[in-house]
């Protein structure tokens, strides 16, 4: 039986609990090579990690190499960032604010391989005292070269620091490492890992995988993790288009302030297709088998008499659960544009309040880039259960985004983007709702408007 501590959780009183953030851009090659790399990869509960930042700039980029450095400044109006007042319920207010930043995006190819680097910082402000500032990192970093006849090596790497970082950071694929929570103010994490692809003959080829990820978050009780993970893939190509897979991984998490460790087995079974007219399908399906054990705190709020007090339920656990693992992702490649959809469901190592949990998620993009403007849209929705102890808890949140870019002169593009976010219940903090405006200009080497990412 856990005991019940009666402490003040004074980190959570007066925290801004947030607004997520699409981070970079760049060219269509880049996008076709992660989304290659993810068909391939993101099978097991925890999968190479794969750039995280969907690129918006598509077309005429997909054969050459390409460079763009941009800067841009934003006024921004927030209608209401839930902070948590010293009773613990949700409050907030909106407020004006400011955002400015900049970044580059490169593609380079090689006659071997391929380099394609995104990078995007900004810092913002606002004028309400509730409301914190701080900055925003994101540099992702993809490197692919043939090593011989048979052997392929990539190296992805992702780093950033997410403020406020929350449900409308798109995931576009099962079992990434990094969820952003709304109770902390900042999230950083560090992804990096190492594909081997050895290509027997014209149809079957294997991928050995490696991995490591870091997530830490900055409140007072935030439970940061670390880890790795080792996969192996067998691939056979039934047809030019048409490619099945079978993968083993194997995961391992570590969690802070000593509140455990938890093993991942996964099987899964895979097929991808390539339909006339760029299209481009896959499906997964498999099990995972999770070993946790540790010790738990967490934080619940407790009705006496008239008075609301806060503290922690704690107690040692150890479980084996069994979760399905399923995704599928459907993806259109235009001249000019480009969409996709991804659902599913894997396992995570948590997002610094739940520990090691299933991940519900669905994840849509459309994108199109004209002579001299850029329209956006996204959808995110994700859904975390803890799978750690029998102290059942879970966390729902979704976004919806919109931006469009137009071209006024040479090198000057004016921006505006809306987003509205749902942020599901955490702690006492119940379901509340958020809408984010912002309006701008920017300037690039390359003439072209920013997207939403």
């Amino acid at each position: 039986m856990a005991d019940f501590l009666l402490r003040s959780p004074s980190g959570f009183n007066n925290m801004n609990v947030q607004r997520p953030k699409g981070v970079s851009r760049s060219a269509l090659y880049m996008v076709a090579a992660l989304l290659a790399a993810g068909a391939l990869q993101a099978q097991g509960p925890e999968p190479v990690p794969i750039e995280r930042s969907v690129p918006t700039m598509v077309g005429q980029f997909m054969d050459h190499d390409f460079v763009n450095f941009y800067v841009f400044g934003n006024g921004v109006y927030d209608s209401r960032i839930p902070v948590l007042s010293s009773n613990g319920q949700g409050v907030g207010a909106g407020s004006w604010g400011y955002q400015f930043g900049g970044g580059v995006s490169m593609v380079h190819q090689f006659s071997d391989g391929n380099l394609s680097l995104s990078y995007r910082g900004d810092y913002r402000g606002y004028s309400s005292s509730a409301y914190g500032t701080g900055t925003d990192q994101n540099l992702s970093l993809l490197y692919s070269k043939r090593l011989s006849r048979h052997w392929t090596v990539s190296l992805p790497v992702s780093a950033g620091i997410l403020l406020y970082g929350a449900g409308g950071y798109v995931v576009p694929s099962a079992g990434s490492a990094v969820s952003p929570n709304p109770l902390s103010p900042e999230t950083r994490f560090v992804q990096a890992g190492i594909n081997l692809t050895y290509q027997q003959t014209r149809r079957l080829s294997y991928v050995l995988s490696g991995s490591y990820f870091l997530n830490n978050y900055n409140y007072s009780a935030a439970i940061g993790s670390i880890g790795v993970s080792g996969s192996g893939s067998l691939l056979y190509r039934v047809t030019g288009k048409t490619t099945l897979g079978a993968t083993y991984s194997h995961s391992y998490y570590h969690y802070s302030r000593q509140a455990g460790t938890t093993s991942v087995d996964g099987l899964s079974l895979s097929l991808t297709h390539d339909f006339p007219d760029h299209w481009q399908g896959s499906v997964s399906a498999g099990i995972n088998r999770a070993d946790t054990q540790g010790v738990i705190t967490e934080a619940i709020s407790a009705l006496l008499g008239q008075q609301i007090v806060q503290g922690y339920f704690t107690g040692p656990y150890q479980r084996t659960s069994y979760v399905p693992s399923f995704q599928g992702t459907l993806t259109r490649f235009f001249r000019h544009s480009s969409a996709s959809i991804t659902a599913g469901q894997g396992v995570m190592p948590g997002n610094g309040t739940y520990l090691t949990s299933r991940d519900q998620f669905v994840n849509a993009l459309y994108n199109v880039t004209t002579h001299r403007a850029n329209v956006s849209a996204a959808y995110s929705y994700f859904h975390l259960t803890s799978i750690s102890n029998v102290v059942t808890s879970s966390y729902a949140t979704s976004s919806l985004s919109f931006s469009y870019g137009y071209t006024l002169m040479r090198h000057v593009s004016a921006n505006a983007s809306y987003s509205y976010l749902h942020y599901g219940g955490l702690f006492t903090l119940g379901g509340v709702n958020d809408n984010i405006i912002t309006i701008g200009l920017s300037l690039s080497t390359k003439s072209l408007p920013l997207g939403l990412f």
